[in-house]
């Protein structure tokens, strides 16, 4: 798999859940990037009609809420619902990607390293945050805690990302403090997709 052209930056964007890939994805498309997120393209994807079969024969329903709950929760259901939508996300990327003349573009890929996914881009940043931080964001958003400390503990530890990743951004601030992260990023991936 390989997502990176000639003349083009393609950055994997990753990171745990609600360390800020969402947000630090969005000042990147305020930046000028292209940008495209894996969860999106999952939501795009589970509504298609031959999907939609594909989950109800495996797990009796497509309810996006009863899914997470089973995915979180069961390691053979996760692995399950993998199978049938990677390949289709992927292949979405691919043609997505090959549309953009954009110098830089993004994509957030938030089992990037769990899928050892990072050959197929030119550089890879990981948007980490304090746990504290973490169960404070998911407590403002209506997030048992109980809920939040399953799915974390479910993905890849943020050290580990932080460590694989080419570039790793610490997001314990202000949104505007990330997006001024992002912006300066963004400068010097630019300047780099020129030497490409």
């Amino acid at each position: 798999m390989n997502f990176t052209t000639r003349h083009t930056l393609t950055v994997g964007l990753t990171g745990g859940i609600l360390c800020g890939k969402s947000a630090a994805l969005a000042a990147w498309k305020k930046a000028g990037a292209f940008v495209l997120s894996c969860d999106e393209l999952a939501r795009e994807i589970t509504i298609r009609p031959s999907v939609q079969k594909k989950i109800i024969a495996s797990f009796g329903s497509a309810d996006r809420k009863q899914l997470a709950a089973r995915v979180f929760t069961e390691d053979g259901s996760r692995k399950q619902l993998e199978q049938i939508l990677h390949p289709l996300i992927f292949k979405e990327i691919k043609k997505r990607l090959q549309r953009s003349a954009a110098k830089v573009r993004v994509v957030e890929t938030p089992l990037l390293f769990e899928l050892n996914l990072q050959k197929a881009f030119d550089i890879t940043v990981a948007i980490v945050a304090p746990e504290k931080v973490l169960a404070a964001r998911a407590g403002k958003r209506g997030m048992k805690k109980v809920d939040f400390l399953r799915r974390y503990r479910a993905q890849l530890p943020q050290e580990q990302k932080a460590a694989q990743a080419d570039i790793c951004i610490i997001n314990d601030g202000t949104l505007a403090r990330l997006t001024h992260k992002i912006q300066t990023l963004q400068q010097a991936l630019y300047t780099l997709s020129d030497q490409k």
